[in-house]
């Protein structure tokens, strides 16, 4: 007789215990990307915002280390505060240096201060979030708002401290602006980000649409102003490597002068980008450099401003570089018409508008932001001219918005109303024959003789 086929028990138990093996490595997997909550995330948040902060300044001091002990009478306490005041700076907080005060922000640095607050935050939050996994639930929105609410609060604190211990007379209101609102922004983000609460829900999709066509409109205008900035180089390229030979910082100075300049960098961008929106910018007082002329003076010898074109009225092709923010206005109307076709046409043409309105809107505050001085003399005047900026930057794109807007519904619905009549008139027609036909036959009258 054929006997019975039994599986085998050694296979099956090495097959249970692959199982358990994989499930095993795929846990401890896990857990070595999970940051876990060995801590509570209040502690978490502040020392993670503190670490931050001292990384950024530790940062600062050793780029200008080796210039400080190339001094004769370099005295420790002035290297500590002289990159105190530049992280200070970053936030708002006027410099005063050389007898000089700097209210000019490096919006590089500014930008690296966010960028690091918001990477310090996101861990924080997803700590939280471990935590809050752990005992069985999940982080929502009151929990992130809380966790920025203490990391701001963390960096308030710290940029109060450093500038009550940096001597001098400190503007206590740009303080307190300056790292509230430093703490908020990088709290703010990163809680969210690393939380995950279910925020999109609580944005209408019209709110959604019109962010994402200003945010469009904004980047398009800032990468027409880089353009005009890496025009200017190219154009006046050897001036530039002049300036930078002529100072003789030699060869680590020169690295610290090209980080400095980069510090500044965002700043020029946007004041190149309000050059193409007509009103431009000064570079000390009564001083302008705009597509419509150029009228400069006593220059500082820093590397990057021999871009600055030469003094007089450009050639006429420069003010084809007014129609950047025209053309930027346009792709954030079309970006929302096109997100919005179901829409009625007063309406879409409305938000669309708004669209490139808000994108002047922001263009004006980066212009106001960019702008400050150097000193209390001829310097103390740089940047673009906000009022001007703003004003031409919503006009600009707000028209650009609406102009797209409109030709988006006229390309899109005119032929769809016209296809719609012709379709129908034959119909009318048919109908007019149909009701002729149904008319009854009237005799006509024959006349006998």
């Amino acid at each position: 007789m054929p006997r019975a086929r039994h599986p085998r028990r050694g296979s099956r138990s090495r097959a249970a215990t692959d199982r358990l093996d994989l499930a095993v490595e795929s846990s401890a997997r896990n857990r070595r990307h999970d940051p876990g909550p060995r801590w509570p995330w209040p502690v978490v948040t502040v020392l993670s915002c503190l670490l931050g902060v001292l990384g950024v300044w530790v940062l600062l001091t050793g780029l200008v280390i080796p210039e400080w002990l190339a001094l004769s009478e370099g005295d420790f306490g002035d290297l500590v505060g002289g990159s105190a005041q530049l992280w200070l700076l970053a936030q708002g907080v006027p410099l005063g240096a050389l007898g000089l005060k700097v209210g000019l922000v490096p919006l590089g640095l500014t930008l690296l201060l966010l960028l690091v607050g918001e990477r310090t935050c996101h861990y924080s939050a997803r700590v939280m979030g471990a935590a809050r996994r752990a005992s069985g639930g999940s982080a929502d929105l009151v929990d992130a708002v809380r966790l920025a609410a203490l990391h701001a609060s963390t960096q308030l604190a710290a940029v109060v401290l450093v500038a009550g211990a940096v001597p001098g007379h400190q503007p206590w209101g740009r303080v307190l602006i300056g790292g509230l609102t430093m703490g908020l922004a990088t709290g703010l983000a990163g809680a969210l980000r690393g939380a995950r609460p279910a925020v999109a829900e609580l944005i209408p999709d019209w709110a959604r649409d019109l962010l994402a066509g200003a945010s469009a409109g904004c980047a398009v205008a800032l990468v027409g102003g880089i353009a005009a900035l890496i025009a200017g180089l190219i154009a006046h390229g050897a001036r530039v490597v002049e300036l930078h030979e002529s100072l003789g910082a030699g060869a680590w100075g020169g690295v610290v002068l090209i980080l400095l300049q980069l510090g500044w960098l965002p700043n020029l961008m946007i004041w190149w980008t309000s050059w193409t929106l007509g009103p431009g910018f000064a570079v000390g007082s009564a001083t302008s450099v705009s597509p419509f002329g150029v009228h400069l003076g006593m220059v500082p010898s820093i590397p990057i401003l021999g871009a600055l074109p030469a003094n007089g009225a450009p050639s006429d092709w420069v003010r084809l570089w007014l129609l950047v923010p025209i053309a930027a206005g346009a792709v954030a109307g079309m970006l929302v018409a096109r997100r919005r076709r179901a829409d009625p046409a007063l309406p879409l043409l409305a938000l669309t508008t708004a669209s490139g309105v808000l994108a002047g809107l922001v263009l004006g505050l980066l212009g106001a932001l960019s702008a400050g001085g150097i000193g209390q003399a001829r310097m103390a005047r740089m940047g673009a001219p906000t009022p001007a900026m703003l004003g031409m930057a919503v006009a600009l794109l707000g028209g650009g918005a609406l102009l797209a807007g409109a030709v988006r519904l006229l390309v899109t619905r005119l032929p769809a109303a016209t296809s719609s009549t012709v379709r129908q008139a034959p119909d009318e027609t048919e109908e007019q024959t149909r009701r002729i036909a149904r008319q009854p036959d009237h005799p006509t009258s024959e006349q006998h003789g």
